[in-house]
């Protein structure tokens, strides 16, 4: 039970090759195991917001960024009817679209190149445990020969993705698939705004679209429901949904893509974090915690994970005191959760505002106004602003806005105000007890409280006579 190495990473996706490519400089041992290296085809994870190109400039990973046609994106258009409005990003920061699979590529051959790598190519089996039920390694089946074979390690992070084997003994989570992309490349495809993400509302369902190489567009578009949609109700939809809302300028690569065919579907999942937290092993990327990708917020997540788990293990003098690991693993959980609540409300919530009618008109009048308010909830969005506070107030004050909106146009609309109030109401508040501790925390406890005892009179005490 030797270790050879200070850290086991089981997965070679974008959390898994990334740390190990930032730690890996260090001096740190890796052992990285994945079943496959070669070039994946993804059609989520192709937009990175600033928040997420920053964090990979802060790890002095930006150069990874260079080399395969990645398109910068400098703000989102919204395009609701005959009116469209463009939020720039705050300046000087950028987004970026590319190639999921080429940028994975070139993470996997920065961490590879460090001599404190070993490149395992195996199927990860079990996690090994110790007398005392820690985890001290996993076993694996090597591709090449299918032997079975163990790697001991005092850290184990398991970074499999959204399918993780290991998330049953990691964590209590309740994944659940709440709508299904399907995903087109438009080649050759002229954008109403050039180097921007495309948010179109005019249709039933929403869907996306931002440039990923130079002469290619990346087309999302959301199937509701959560049944894996065959291919007859899929044409149906497009037929329905989306094909009479794209824009004229982009509609003959659209045609050329639905000819072609190869489009993909993938299920959007939510999954709040809630790990179990065990000596020797850490969750890290999709394994984790996942939401709707909507906003692109995906990566912004992973690397910012990566940054604070990293942090905390960089702290330490070196792997040789479980219980140190074990603090800085407990310190990870605990700092993560508060630093990625924003991307996780934000992402499920405006999937939920986009397949409401009221809300989403909502969206677009109030950004349209711009200002002060549009380029925060920008900011929020970018994984730039990561106050929860913004995210709230913008959320209330979107909802208020709206409402106020009806009203003013025909007081006959008060119905619908209050329907769009109560409505985001249901919306934000089980994201926000689910995701922001403190909140979570203070609403458990004030419910168990009576009013007059919460304001310093007993349960049996008269009420006061004003």
């Amino acid at each position: 039970m030797k270790s050879e190495f200070d850290i086991c990473i089981i997965g070679a996706g974008m959390a898994g090759a990334t740390i190990a490519a930032y730690l890996a400089p260090k001096g740190i041992k890796i052992a990285l195991i994945d079943h496959s290296y070669e070039e994946k085809k993804r059609i989520v994870g192709e937009l990175l917001q600033p928040g997420a190109v920053q964090s990979l400039e802060q790890m002095g990973l930006g150069h990874l960024l260079d080399g395969f046609d990645a398109q910068p994106v400098e703000g989102y258009a919204l395009l609701q009817g005959e009116e469209k409005t463009t939020i720039p990003y705050p300046h000087p920061h950028k987004g970026m679209g590319l190639h999921n699979g080429r940028f994975l590529q070139q993470i996997r051959a920065s961490a590879l190149h460090n001599e404190s790598v070993t490149q395992i190519h195996g199927k990860a089996l079990h996690l090994l445990e110790n007398e005392r039920n820690e985890i001290v390694g996993v076993s694996y089946r090597e591709s090449l020969t299918s032997e079975v074979k163990s790697i001991y390690a005092p850290l184990t992070i398991t970074s499999d993705g959204f399918f993780s084997n290991f998330r049953d003994l990691l964590s209590n989570n309740e994944k659940t698939v709440t709508s299904y992309f399907i995903g087109l490349i438009l080649k050759d495809c002229e954008m109403p705004f050039p180097k921007h993400g495309h948010v179109f509302l005019s249709g039933p369902t929403p869907f996306i679209c931002y440039p990923i190489s130079n002469n290619e567009v990346r087309l999302l578009i959301d199937f509701p429901g959560q049944q894996t949609p065959r291919k007859l109700l899929l044409q149906e939809h497009l037929d329905a949904n989306v094909t009479p809302y794209i824009p004229a300028c982009m509609l003959n690569s659209y045609e050329q893509a639905l000819e072609e065919g190869g489009f993909k579907v993938m299920p959007n999942h939510y999954m709040a974090a809630k790990p179990i937290i065990r000596k020797g092993a850490v969750m890290l990327g999709d394994a984790l915690n996942m939401r709707h990708p909507l906003t692109g917020g995906g990566l912004t997540a992973v690397f910012s994970d990566i940054q604070i788990l990293s942090a905390h293990l960089l702290a330490m003098p070196d792997f040789n005191n479980a219980d140190l690991i074990h603090e800085k693993i407990e310190a990870y959980y605990r700092d993560r959760q508060s630093a990625n609540a924003n991307l996780n409300i934000l992402a499920n919530a405006l999937y939920a505002v986009m397949s409401n009618d009221l809300l989403k008109m909502a969206v677009f009048k109030y950004l349209q106004c711009g200002g002060a308010n549009a380029q925060e909830s920008i900011s929020v969005l970018a994984g730039l602003n990561r106050k929860h506070y913004s995210l709230i107030k913008q959320f209330c004050f979107l909802a208020v806005f709206g409402a106020f909106n009806l009203v003013r146009h025909e007081i006959s609309n008060l119905p619908k105000a209050m329907k769009l109030l109560s409505d985001a109401l249901s919306i934000i508040k089980p994201l926000i007890i689910n995701e922001i501790p403190f909140v979570s925390f203070f609403y458990q406890h004030l419910s168990k409280i009576k009013p007059l005892a919460y304001f310093g009179y007993g349960a049996n005490a008269q009420r006061p006579r004003f």
